[in-house]
């Protein structure tokens, strides 16, 4: 497990001046989640948004054979449960701890708020949703372009805590190949 971020640090990482931090802390409530616990379940139109301090998940849904496919991986300084910020609807997914997790919940309509109120909280949200896309884009060609052992080679290269962290069928349902064909293309490496 990695380094505990603090709040604090993150904000001031992405920008956010000291006056302004001091007011946005009170509004984050801090949680923790057990390895295995749901932050997020399925179905659920969540009234909150969680930035990860401490530990890592997996968004997770069923496809139409009824297996689990990993939608995606947070880790410190990732939030999470922004989708259902962004669309409004329940979740089509959930978000499990695959270990202990620290977060600091806030929200969404707090939040809202105060994009209307601060140009540096415009900023940072703008950033968050330019690189929801990209992850979103660059999955998509990952797909299109590429064979299960490149997929493999961009994910560990592009991901190399989370490669360490997690567990290999999790990756290897994220990249869309069966944990027998990684165990082989990581023999084969």
């Amino acid at each position: 497990m990695k380094e505990k971020l603090s709040l604090y640090d993150y904000l001031h990482k992405e920008g956010i001046d000291y006056n302004l931090i001091q007011i946005l802390k009170p509004l984050f409530t801090h949680r923790e989640y057990r390895k295995g616990e749901m932050i997020l379940h399925m179905g659920e139109n969540t009234k909150v948004v969680c930035l990860i301090l401490q530990g890592i998940a997996r968004g997770v849904y069923i496809d139409t054979e009824g297996k689990e496919i990993t939608k995606c991986f947070s880790k410190e300084g990732d939030w999470c449960c922004v989708y259902n910020m962004l669309t409004n609807r329940p979740s089509e997914f959930w978000i499990e701890a695959l270990e202990d997790c620290q977060v600091e919940e806030i929200a969404v309509e707090q939040l809202r708020g105060l994009l209307n109120m601060s140009q540096q909280l415009r900023m940072l949200y703008e950033k968050l949703y330019n690189n929801a896309f990209v992850q979103i884009d660059e999955k998509g060609a990952l797909f299109q372009k590429m064979q299960g052992r490149e997929r493999y080679l961009y994910f560990i290269n592009k991901y190399p805590d989370i490669a360490k962290r997690v567990k290999q069928e999790y990756i290897a349902s994220y990249i869309g190949i069966t944990p027998s064909s990684l165990s082989r293309i990581k023999r084969e490496l």
